[in-house]
């Protein structure tokens, strides 16, 4: 599932960079993207999620673009140093370090990817869980609004950890589309 890259949604989503920043950067073509044939979307590679990341994960005195950090964190994987990248002679990034949290939800999406399925005769077309009718918007926002992943297993103890996760992963970095069901104004009165 790897080999599928991600769109720019995804890497703003995983990477928490605003998409704006990642189209600007596959624009100017800082970043390299390619189309994807069959869904005629753009697609970025795994390197490219971690240059967006690396980016972010940067202090703010030090300053580096998602170009840049793409090209070392290329380079990198290129000399098998891909533990620890160095600018010039006096800066070194641990990138295990400060990738560790995106390199984790990297793999919590590609677990999701698997496990989450949209289908028009379920739920409307929602993504699923695989094999259910729990969506990933109803996981996600019981994350979001405060219970523990403990708790959801609970309630659905044929799910694991990881599917829990991933499937949080996978609705925030495809929210549903078009305008929310119903007349969400009366709500707010």
């Amino acid at each position: 599932m790897r080999t599928l890259g991600y769109t720019p949604r995804e890497v703003a989503a995983m990477s928490g960079t605003r998409l704006s920043v990642v189209q600007k950067a596959i624009t100017s073509r800082r970043i390299p993207a390619r189309t994807d044939r069959r869904t005629r979307r753009r697609r970025l590679d795994a390197t490219a999620l971690l240059a967006f990341a690396l980016v972010r994960s940067l202090p703010r005195e030090l300053r580096l673009t998602p170009g840049a950090a793409y090209r070392l964190l290329k380079q990198a994987r290129d000399e098998r140093e891909a533990s620890m990248i160095s600018i010039g002679e006096l800066v070194r990034i641990d990138t295990g370090t400060a990738l560790a949290d995106v390199r984790r939800r990297m793999a919590l999406y590609d677990h999701a990817r698997e496990r989450i399925v949209s289908d028009p005769d379920i739920m409307g077309g929602m993504p699923t869980v695989r094999g259910t009718r729990i969506t990933a918007q109803s996981l996600q926002g019981r994350i979001v609004a405060g219970d523990s992943i403990a708790s959801i297993l609970e309630d659905y103890p044929y799910l694991d950890r990881d599917t829990v996760e991933g499937a949080a992963v996978y609705a925030e970095a495809n929210p549903s589309r078009g305008r929310p069901p119903g007349k969400p104004w009366r709500r707010a009165s």
